[in-house]
């Protein structure tokens, strides 16, 4: 484990979930699990064994508690989670429709990370960030929130800090056409790191087989872009070239939801390692083959020395 505390720094919202594990002809029972795609992230940089550090506001709840304690379960420092007695911590139901699709139920309006804002942000410390995540969803949340997330870009490039960005665009939260304006400036201004899938790529006017959507999005100015292509792998640039890194079977695929953040995470892992490209994307396509093992986006995230074991059973 490095000891700088807060190499990598994200920033966003924390749900609980609550999961139903199959389709149901009654009333669905329910598994409890924490997500949130940021602090996916977070989790999955620390199990893979580097520091990672939070920044949101939380009620003063029962799922603020739950998240906390599997924050300090795992190491990722708080010191920058704002305590908000007024309002809630956000939730989401992840149910089975009849297509066996999940269907995803927010319950996060007006909670207390849509309030955080450029004051809040003005106390967090940047010292010893190498890098900075964030998603379209740190943005979505709310106009004070996306104010925000610019101030924090904007403090990294002038540190020189890399910026981590995953689109992860969601409809519920904003439209394709504010959604387009808004991810377009950031990848082209900002953005060191850009992730995201095939249907978003699509969203933003990107098309084509995935390495030429990944060289396109190059073109806008980010330095590496990570392509997630789910059950087929993902496809990865950097300065060095773009390569396509095939996924791993998995036997028994039981929950996909978390995975892109896990793939993420490791991908952040590889560049904070210096990893080779190839290297990479076979790193990140185990960590997300691993936590499609479990139910919950954090509930299978491996750890550095399962990703080892598994790599070395799948040489």
């Amino acid at each position: 484990m490095v000891n700088n505390i807060r190499q990598v720094m994200c920033f966003g919202e924390p749900l609980v979930g609550f999961f139903t594990k199959k389709v149901s002809k009654g009333l669905p029972s329910f598994k409890m699990a924490i997500g949130g795609d940021t602090s996916n992230v977070a989790l999955g940089v620390t199990k893979l064994g580097h520091p990672s550090s939070y920044i949101t506001r939380l009620g003063n709840d029962f799922f603020a508690e739950k998240i906390r304690e599997l924050w300090k379960k795992e190491n990722v420092d708080t010191k920058y989670v704002f305590n908000d007695h007024t309002r809630q911590t956000g939730i989401y139901f992840a149910i089975y429709d009849s297509q066996g699709d999940h269907q995803f139920i927010y319950k996060r309006k007006d909670s207390a990370t849509a309030f955080f804002s450029i004051e809040d942000a003005q106390k967090v410390s940047l010292e010893d960030v190498k890098i900075f995540h964030l998603s379209g969803i740190s943005q979505a949340i709310s106009r004070s929130c996306l104010e925000t997330s610019f101030y924090f870009m904007k403090k990294c490039k002038q540190s020189n800090i890399f910026v981590s960005y995953d689109l992860n665009y969601r409809s519920l939260l904003w439209s394709n056409e504010f959604f387009n304006s808004i991810a377009l400036y950031t990848i082209q201004n900002l953005a060191d790191l850009v992730s995201m899938n095939i249907s978003e790529a699509n969203v933003l006017g990107f098309h084509g087989n995935p390495e030429m959507i990944v060289s396109k999005v190059m073109k806008l100015g980010p330095k590496v872009v990570a392509l997630k292509l789910g059950k087929d792998g993902c496809v990865i640039g950097s300065p060095v070239g773009i390569y396509y890194g095939k996924p791993f079977e998995v036997n028994m695929a039981v929950e996909t939801t978390g995975a892109g953040d896990s793939l993420t995470a490791a991908v952040i892992v590889g560049i904070l390692e210096e990893m080779k490209l190839q290297q990479i994307t076979r790193f990140a396509n185990a960590v997300a083959a691993i936590v499609c093992a479990a139910i919950g986006s954090t509930s299978g995230q491996p750890t550095r020395k399962e990703v080892e074991i598994f790599l070395e059973k799948n040489a």
